[in-house]
């Protein structure tokens, strides 16, 4: 595999084939140069045209050849958005390297720039260098460290761009800023979490309205974390929650301008059509925005994640005897030093709807059954040898809706599976049906694990 740059063979495009070279010789990779000709030379008689820049493009190959550098260079012809993506050499490459300048100005009628075009059409890492490339260069040579901003969220592109993150770090030391774009708003539905609303905060703007609860941002914090995971090489790891609403690459480019980064991190989805028009594109609007170079890692980048046991697990517990089998399931899945969660949901009924408490964030059990039930709860705890080997936590919570309490519980305890044990036997508390296992099995983003009756 080789690292492949696309030039212009103007001034502009030089600087990214500099920092191509310097990449691909701390990769120990050859340097593949796709040269275009610049809109200055397409203007002249075609063989002219042609010889001029095939002598730039071998006096751009020749400068940057170096005896631990091997450097081969083509002269290609056509639209590059279009050539690149099509070209075989791109699509064997360990990462195309594409400067954001020199390309010409674009027809009235085509406003998508080539770099952007390329990026969100290409199979491979694509890095795109602005005029602050020279910290690239700096970096690749060993000189300073890269300031390096990832967006972060629960998608198999941002996984991608993470995963690429080691690739970057192993190149050269990375101080690397994790940033997640949030909504508060959503972000205490999704977890069910329903802070209290104090009268003295109120004001005329409602100026908390964009401030992550504490109790929001402690499971934030912790997923953005176990989501970037350990990272390779030397440099500094900040995580940062970014509260916000609209478009999230409006938010990252803030925080990058803020921080002063030398490069931002994206995965992309590579929507196409009216898919992209509907969802909106992070990756398009930090490229076409950005202020500094911009490395964008498509979602078919393979990501490789550790086969590891369960570390938490959460039951869903209705006192039936199908409780206790899916506990007993959960303890033998669960691996020695992890949790198993258990978690009653009290139904809402018509005469608790004037009760409320919200002290810990979240709906607890009715005052005059909370003790009864943690009590019984503790009592479903085994006791045989290894069971002390695993952390176990209870919880008793309030909801209209089972299957959603229990979803809202798997995002605020971040449990890697639920083990649900279904009940056909009659009686007020047994509501863990097959009914609530369907539902929770189509709204639930951890896997279940359904024991049938």
């Amino acid at each position: 595999m080789a690292v492949v740059c696309a030039i212009n063979l103007s001034e502009a495009s030089s600087r990214s084939a500099r920092a191509a070279a310097a990449i691909a010789a701390r990769l120990g990779e050859p340097l593949w140069l796709l040269g275009f000709p610049h809109a200055e030379h397409s203007s002249r008689p075609g063989s002219r045209a042609r010889d001029e820049a095939r002598t730039r493009l071998s006096a751009e190959a020749s400068r940057l050849s170096t005896p631990g550098l091997s450097v081969e260079a083509w002269l290609l012809e056509g639209p590059p958005s279009t050539v690149l993506v099509q070209d075989a050499r791109v699509r064997r490459a360990r990462l195309l390297i594409v400067s954001a300048e020199g390309w010409g100005h674009l027809p009235a009628w085509h406003r998508t720039p080539v770099y952007e075009r390329v990026a969100q059409q290409a199979h491979v890492p694509v890095l795109v260098v602005r005029r602050r490339g020279d910290a690239l260069i700096d970096w690749a040579l060993g000189r300073r460290r890269l300031q390096v901003l990832v967006g972060v969220d629960d998608s198999r592109a941002s996984a991608a761009a993470i995963a690429w993150l080691h690739e970057l770090r192993r190149v050269g030391d990375c101080d690397v800023l994790a940033v997640s774009v949030c909504s508060p708003v959503e972000e205490r539905e999704r977890l069910g979490i329903h802070t209290p609303v104090h009268l003295e905060v109120l004001d005329p703007v409602v100026r908390r309205i964009e401030v992550l609860d504490p109790q929001v941002e402690r499971v934030l914090l912790r997923e953005l974390s176990e989501r970037v995971g350990e990272l390779p090489g030397e440099g500094r790891l900040e995580l940062l929650l970014e509260p916000g609403f609209g478009r999230p690459a409006d938010h990252l480019l803030h925080v990058a301008h803020a921080h002063a980064v030398d490069l931002v991190l994206v995965g992309n989805h590579q929507r196409g059509g009216l898919a992209r028009l509907w969802h909106g594109s992070v990756s398009a609007g930090v490229l076409r925005h950005a202020e500094q170079s911009v490395a964008c890692v498509p979602s078919t980048q393979p990501s490789a994640r550790k086969s590891v046991p369960p570390r938490s697990v959460l039951v869903p517990v209705d006192f039936s005897e199908a409780s206790s089998r899916a506990i007993s399931q959960a303890r033998s899945l669960v691996r020695p030093g992890g949790r198993v969660h258990l978690l009653h949901v009290h139904r809402r009924r018509p005469a608790d709807r004037s009760w409320v408490m919200d002290q810990y964030g979240v709906v607890p059990e009715p005052p005059r059954e909370q003790s009864s039930v943690l009590a019984r709860l503790e009592a479903l705890v085994p006791h045989e040898d290894g069971a002390s080997e695993v952390q176990w936590t209870l919880e008793g919570v309030t909801g209209d809706d089972v299957a959603r309490a229990i979803c809202q519980a798997t995002e605020r305890e971040g449990v890697d599976l639920v083990c649900l044990g279904t009940s056909d036997a009659p009686g007020h508390s047994h509501y863990l049906d097959e009914a609530v296992a369907r539902t929770l099995v189509e709204r639930c983003r951890r896997p279940v694990v359904v024991l049938h009756a």
